[in-house]
């Protein structure tokens, strides 16, 4: 009978673990520094997306903007990383670094040929103030850096 019990938990816990996909943010840091972008996942992002820290030099980027969802690369049948349509875009797809929830809103970094990335597609709660930061850093190239 404990056996029953304990198989029948199976669907309700994954069901469970979706609907948390679904409410839980994506929890990033992202540093600017003068040379580079410093992309940290933090808690269950680094799990995830299967990474600790990614490197984007500054001069390696072309471009940084806000997107809708719908502008974003398209995610290949057969990629690395976590694909859950509508829910959960995590980890390497193709040649493109993902972690996104459910948002709509998202920071898309695109680099230059010959970076471990063509395109970073990022989900913050706040996109267009991390958007701000990281363009007046880079613009100013200083030796300051700012965390966002």
């Amino acid at each position: 009978m404990s056996t029953v019990l304990a198989l029948a938990t199976v669907p309700f816990l994954m069901a469970a673990g979706l609907l948390a996909l679904m409410k839980v943010p994506t929890h990033l840091q992202l540093t600017v520094t003068d040379t580079a972008l410093l992309i940290e996942p933090q808690g269950l992002d680094r799990w995830w997306t299967r990474r600790d820290r990614i490197e984007v030099p500054v001069a390696t980027i072309e471009s940084i903007r806000i997107v809708p969802r719908s502008e974003a690369p398209a995610v290949p049948a057969k990629a690395k990383g976590v694909h859950l349509n509508g829910i959960i875009t995590a980890g390497v797809h193709g040649d493109t670094f993902w972690d996104v929830r459910r948002g709509d809103q998202l920071l898309m970094i695109t680099c230059k040929a010959g970076g471990e990335f063509k395109t970073l597609v990022l989900q913050f709660a706040n996109p267009f103030a991390t958007l701000t930061r990281t363009r007046t850093v880079i613009a100013h190239n200083g030796s300051r850096s700012t965390s966002v």
